[in-house]
C-alpha cells in the first residue's frame, strides 16, 4: 500500500512539474534589461536634450530676423540660420532611429521568447485536454468500485482534484500568454511603423537641407554677392511678377490663334532680366503650377530646343516665400540662347505683354506671350526679344 502511494504521489509530483515551467515562463521575459539603461542611454538623452535647445535658440533667431532689414547679408544670415537648423534636426532624427531601434530589437527578442512560451503552453495543453477528456467518461462512482479500498478512493479523489486544478491554471495561463504575444506583436508592428515614418521624415529633411545650401549659393551667385545687385534682384522679381499678374488678369493685346510647336517669339533679354533667358510658366485657373506635370503628361511641350535649365519651378522657396509670399520661383529659367525661336507649348489664342515700367536696371521694357490654352490653362513667355 505505501508503495503504491508513493507512487501516485511521485506521478502528481512529475505532472505538476511537466505544467509548471509553462505557468511561470511569460513572467520571465519581464525581467530582460532594457537598452535604454546604462551610460549610453543616457548620452544619447543628454545629446537629444542639447540638440533641442539650440533647435530653439535659431528659431528664436530666424523668427527674429523676420523683423529686420531685407538686406543681402541679413537673408544670408537667415539661410546660414535655416542650414543650422535642418542640421540639427537632422541630427535628432538619426539619434531617434537609433533609440527606436534598441526598442524594436528589445521588442523583437522578446517576441521570439513569447512565441516559444506560447508553443509550449499549447502543445502541454492540448495534451492535458485530451487527458481531460478521458477522464470526463470516469464517473465517481466507477472510481469507488475500481479502487482497492476507501484509502486507494481517497488518494485518487485528491490525486484527480490537484491535476484538474493544474489543468485550470494550464489553459489560463495559455490565454495570458496569447494576449502577451499579441501586445508584443502590436508593440512591434507600431515601432516599425515610427521607424518608416522617421526614415521619411530624413529623406524630407535631407532633401530641405540640399535646397537651403542650393539657396544660399544662387542667392550669392546672382548677386555675386553685392548689396546694390541684390537690391535690383528684389525689383526684378517684383516687376516680372505684377507684369505677369496683369497679362493673366486680361491687361494683354490679343494676336490670334497659335498652334503647338509654332514659333510664337524669339528668346532676349528684357526688363529687368540679369541675362538672356526664357521664364516659361503654367497657370491654371490664375495660379502657378509646375510646368513639368502637363509636359510630362503630354498636354504641353518644351518651348524651347536644346536649351539649359537654370532656375527650376520651385527653386529657392523660403527666399521667394519671405519677400512675395509664393512657395518658390514660379516658372521655369531656361536658356538655348539669344534670339533662339520660342515655340507654343500648346494650341491656343496668343496675346502679347510687357511690364507696366522700364526696367531701372537695364532701361528696357520686359515684353512676353501669354497663350490661352482653354479650360483655366494658360502658359507665360517672358524676357522676349
Amino acid at each position: 500500500m505505501l508503495n503504491r502511494i508513493s507512487n501516485l504521489i511521485l506521478v502528481f509530483i512529475l505532472i505538476f512539474l511537466s505544467i509548471s515551467p509553462s505557468i511561470t515562463s511569460v513572467s520571465g521575459h519581464g525581467n530582460e534589461t532594457s537598452h535604454n539603461q546604462g551610460s549610453s542611454y543616457n548620452d544619447l538623452v543628454n545629446r537629444l536634450n542639447e540638440n533641442i535647445r539650440k533647435q530653439n535658440d535659431l528659431r528664436n533667431k530666424i523668427a527674429a530676423a523676420k523683423n529686420q532689414a531685407n538686406t543681402l547679408a541679413n537673408q544670408v544670415s537667415y539661410l546660414e540660420n535655416q542650414i543650422q537648423l535642418t542640421q540639427l534636426e537632422i541630427e535628432e532624427v538619426i539619434d531617434r532611429l537609433s533609440e527606436l531601434q534598441g526598442d524594436i530589437n528589445q521588442v523583437s527578442n522578446k517576441l521570439v521568447g513569447v512565441k516559444k512560451d506560447l508553443n509550449y503552453t499549447t502543445k502541454v495543453a492540448n495534451a492535458r485536454i485530451r487527458q481531460l477528456y478521458l477522464r470526463s467518461f470516469v464517473q465517481p462512482a466507477e472510481m469507488f468500485l475500481t479502487s482497492e479500498n476507501f484509502n486507494d478512493y481517497l488518494i485518487r479523489k485528491v490525486y484527480a482534484e490537484a491535476v484538474r486544478s493544474q489543468d485550470v491554471a494550464l489553459l489560463k495561463n495559455l490565454k495570458v500568454t496569447k494576449l502577451e504575444y499579441s501586445t508584443q506583436k502590436k508593440t512591434l508592428e507600431n515601432k516599425k511603423a515610427k521607424e518608416e515614418e522617421l526614415k521619411r521624415k530624413l529623406f524630407d529633411k535631407k532633401a530641405s537641407l540640399d535646397n537651403q545650401r542650393g539657396e544660399k549659393e544662387y542667392l550669392l551667385g546672382v548677386t555675386k554677392n553685392n548689396e546694390q545687385t541684390y537690391q535690383r534682384l528684389l525689383t526684378q522679381v517684383q516687376i516680372e511678377l505684377e507684369s505677369i499678374s496683369r497679362a493673366l488678369g486680361g491687361g494683354a493685346v490679343r494676336l490670334g490663334p497659335v498652334k503647338k510647336g509654332e514659333v510664337i517669339a524669339f528668346q532676349g533679354n528684357t526688363g529687368c532680366s540679369t541675362g538672356t533667358h526664357l521664364h516659361f510658366g503654367i497657370y491654371v485657373n490664375g495660379g502657378a503650377v509646375n510646368p513639368r506635370i502637363y509636359i510630362n503628361n503630354g498636354r504641353i511641350s518644351w518651348p524651347e530646343r536644346g536649351f539649359v535649365i537654370t532656375q527650376e519651378f520651385g527653386a529657392n522657396y523660403s527666399w521667394y516665400m519671405r519677400n512675395f509670399g509664393l512657395p518658390g520661383h514660379n516658372g521655369i529659367d531656361m536658356t538655348s540662347g539669344f534670339g533662339s525661336p520660342i515655340y507654343a507649348a500648346a494650341s491656343g489664342i496668343s496675346y502679347a505683354a510687357s511690364d507696366s515700367r522700364p526696367c531701372w536696371l537695364t532701361g528696357t521694357v520686359g515684353k512676353g506671350i501669354v497663350i490661352d490654352h482653354g479650360g483655366g490653362l494658360k502658359s507665360i513667355y517672358w524676357h522676349i526679344r
